[in-house]
């Protein structure tokens, strides 16, 4: 086996698997990652068996092969060689010599037939979407994922559409029991895609999804046989689903108006991370007061000590006064993009809800904390 590619190039390609190779994993091989070549490209794969990532890149192909090596290993060799061209040696011994101008590295690999097989995409009907889009829901929704190891149908995003024909919007849906978020926004004349259910990608796969939508204006996205396939024009990501019900989120969206406050997003940011500077693992509560037009933040933890802040609002109702985890309240108002929020508090232990002026497409509903 040899071929010579270019560094950046297969510098990024081996970059990309990272996330997905298992590193704590009794099977070694998964450390690994597929090198294979096909016509006048090299194949990249990657799986941690829930995940498989294929990946293709230009190459000029002298002999063709195949071979497995420590994704961590060779990423660390190719990002500190200096020069344009990798060139790629692989010898009987399943030893491959990597050079890059005056630097050589060698490193041993393993047979590629005893990598687990990732099979590419096949006349799976696939639908294009926004990469802009998706990576905005999943950046709207993520932070809300259980990490909850026994409640594994809220360890992903609930991912469905809504409506039929050219209206079709794409929303994901995620919560950890003591906050919720939902985002959506439309698929656009080219989406086509119509779910009958919703399904729960799990949070891993999902940040890796993410990843490569970021950098895309246009991918083409689909399901079979229980996998999330999203595709590019040089890469593959497939992604087991979760297999659960989901929970009816409609009933946790409040029906009762609570007091409705507008203000700036980057004013209550700065005094939400100000707030938070006193929060520990053990407490992270701000107690919000409002009265006579003000806001006042109190957080005082015995561990560390006590912060106070106050903004300008509109209210002149009487003294209201309600505890929550200041965490959340931050990750809920840092993914909204305008400029002004709406916040909707209710007395008691009724959520508060958290929007963007504006903007229907986003909410985040927050539990409060007992006081």
């Amino acid at each position: 086996m040899e071929f010579s590619i270019n560094r950046n190039v297969f510098l990024d390609g081996i970059q990309r698997t990272l996330g997905v190779v298992e590193r704590k994993t009794t099977i070694p091989i998964l450390n690994n990652i597929l090198i294979r070549t096909q016509d006048n490209q090299i194949k990249i794969v990657a799986t941690d068996r829930e995940i498989g990532l294929i990946s293709r890149y230009d190459a000029n192909i002298a002999v063709p092969g195949d071979i497995t090596l420590s994704a961590k290993k060779i990423y660390e060799m190719v990002r500190e060689t200096e020069g344009e061209t990798i060139h790629f040696v692989k010898n009987a011994q399943h030893q491959v010599t990597l050079t890059c101008n005056k630097a050589i590295y060698r490193i041993p690999g393993l047979p590629a037939d005893e990598y687990p097989n990732v099979v590419d995409v096949e006349d799976v009907p696939l639908y294009k979407v926004s990469g802009a889009l998706l990576a905005d829901l999943i950046r709207k929704t993520a932070f809300a994922v259980s990490t909850d190891e026994i409640r594994v149908h809220l360890n992903g995003v609930f991912f469905e559409t809504e409506g039929t024909g050219g209206e079709v919007r794409l929303k994901m849906v995620a919560t950890d029991g003591h906050r919720l978020s939902v985002a959506r926004g439309p698929a656009g004349a080219t989406g086509g895609l119509v779910m009958e259910k919703g399904v729960i990608i799990p949070r891993k796969g999902l940040m890796e999804v993410r990843k490569i939508v970021e950098d895309e204006s246009d991918v083409d996205i689909g399901f079979d046989h229980g996998m999330f396939i999203l595709k590019t024009k040089n890469l593959t990501i497939k992604v087991s689903l979760i297999d659960g019900e989901y929970p009816d989120y409609h009933r946790v969206i409040p029906s009762e108006k609570g007091v409705l406050l507008h203000f700036s997003r980057d004013t209550v940011l700065h005094a939400l991370r100000r707030m938070s500077v006193i929060s520990s693992e053990r407490y992270a509560g701000v107690i919000i007061v409002l009265e006579n037009n003000r806001m006042i933040l109190d957080s005082n933890n015995p561990d560390v000590g006590e912060a106070n802040d106050e903004i300008e609002v509109s209210y002149a109702d009487q003294e209201m006064r309600v505890s929550y985890n200041v965490n959340y309240l931050i990750d809920a108002i840092e993914v909204i993009a305008e400029k002004e929020v709406s916040f909707e508090m209710n007395v008691g232990m009724k959520p508060g809800i958290i929007r963007g002026v504006g903007n229907d497409d986003y909410l985040c509903i927050v539990m409060p904390l007992k006081l």
